[in-house]
């Protein structure tokens, strides 16, 4: 070890981060510390939102770091992870402060330091921050996202004008529930990497939400690559995910979850073979799961529609029931992936709705019939999964 650090990092930094008489709070001795060491700190929460940042030089972003360090899996090794963030040596460790768990990330400006040094300088960080009884800031994007999630709009407003991004920023939603959330991190930061996506995001539970963030660099990206996400999120145990573009502010976002809420728990008994569901799913389960519950005439006149298979028979209309709703409603009106869904000969299908269509006495696939003969399908699939629990 190098000779009672005679680089003077930490005794310079002990000068600072204990002097008591010479400054008001933790936050002002800290700072003086990383400037006059040429050191840099960030305390994160465990969602990896900033909570308390001192950056002395501005060679890469917190951003970057944070995905970086999700990257390197650092909350789940030992203290002071060494990790390099475009040249940038950066140190990662779990800290405890009044019984809470953040993360401590130090970087080294011009990699002067061993990392012995950065270790008792982290360990010298945490004592100061007991010795002030420093408590760290609220975690401003948690509880933006938060608000947003439960419709709160005038507490977003507020948090919003807190933080250091404009409203008009806010471009979009994402959630993924039933998620591993160490490994649903990291999936979810690759893909923003690839296409220079910013984002906020909590994770909660075995959820995660975030709020999409306008971006010069960003990419373009859209229905496809979401699938694909939501395919390797299968990974980390995510069986769906919901995702909201092309918002315009606040009001749009809250709206954007609240129709996440209410469709959530309905959704994959619509769409059983989707995992990835945008606005325009959204608002087709939406719409059905509001007339299926509300019933009266337009529910009535929904299931009408659907009558004229009785006169197949029971066993005969449940099977070209089946082979409606596939067709219809999982495989876009596409006879051999409706073959594919349901195991059975493509001529088999064509015969079917052949079949149907002479029911039914309409062309299925037509402009005008196919919109409400979705609607329909999908109430049908409500009630039918309904009347089973």
């Amino acid at each position: 070890m190098a000779d009672t650090f005679s680089n003077s990092l930490i005794n310079n930094s002990i000068y600072h981060l204990l002097n008591f008489e010479k400054y008001s709070n933790f936050q002002a001795a800290a700072r003086e510390a990383a400037v006059n060491n040429n050191f840099q700190l960030v305390l994160f929460s465990t969602d990896f939102n900033t909570v308390f940042s001192v950056e002395t030089q501005h060679n890469t972003s917190i951003e970057e770091a944070v995905r970086r360090g999700i990257e390197k899996n650092v909350d789940k090794n030992v203290k002071n992870t060494r990790v390099d963030v475009n040249g940038l040596l950066t140190y990662w460790g779990p800290v405890t402060i009044s019984g809470v768990k953040y993360y401590l990330m130090l970087a080294d400006n011009d990699n002067s330091y061993s990392q012995e040094e950065i270790s008792k300088l982290a360990e010298i960080i945490e004592l100061a921050m007991g010795m002030w009884r420093y408590k760290p800031e609220r975690d401003i994007t948690a509880e933006f996202i938060k608000a947003l999630r439960r419709g709160n709009r005038s507490l977003a407003y507020s948090l919003k004008s807190e933080s250091d991004f404009s409203e008009a920023m806010v471009k979009g939603v994402y959630l993924v529930p039933g998620v591993e959330k160490d490994a649903g991190l990291r999936i979810i930061t690759a893909f923003e990497q690839e296409y220079d996506i910013s984002s906020l995001k909590i994770a909660e539970g075995d959820e995660i939400s975030g709020v999409l963030l306008a971006s010069d660099k960003e990419k373009e990206y859209g229905e496809t690559e979401w699938k694909n996400l939501a395919a390797s999120l299968k990974e980390a145990g995510a069986k769906k995910m919901f995702h909201v573009n092309m918002l315009d502010g606040i009001d749009d976002a809250a709206g954007a979850f609240q129709i996440i809420n209410e469709t959530e728990p309905f959704i994959q008994l619509i769409f059983p073979y989707k995992k990835s569901f945008s606005k325009y799913e959204l608002a087709l389960a939406s719409n059905c799961v509001n007339i299926s519950l509300k019933g009266g005439s337009v529910k009535k006149n929904y299931l009408d529609l659907l009558k004229p298979f009785k006169t197949a028979g029971e066993s005969k209309s449940r099977q070209l029931m089946e082979t409606l709703e596939t067709f219809v409603l999982d495989a876009g009106l596409n006879t051999a992936k409706t073959s594919r869904l349901m195991e059975i000969h493509s001529n088999t299908v064509q015969y079917r709705l052949k079949r149907i269509k002479e029911i039914l006495g309409v062309d299925i696939t037509g402009n005008t019939i196919v919109p409400g003969l979705m609607i329909a399908l999908a109430i049908a699939r409500i009630e039918k999964k309904v009347r089973s629990f």
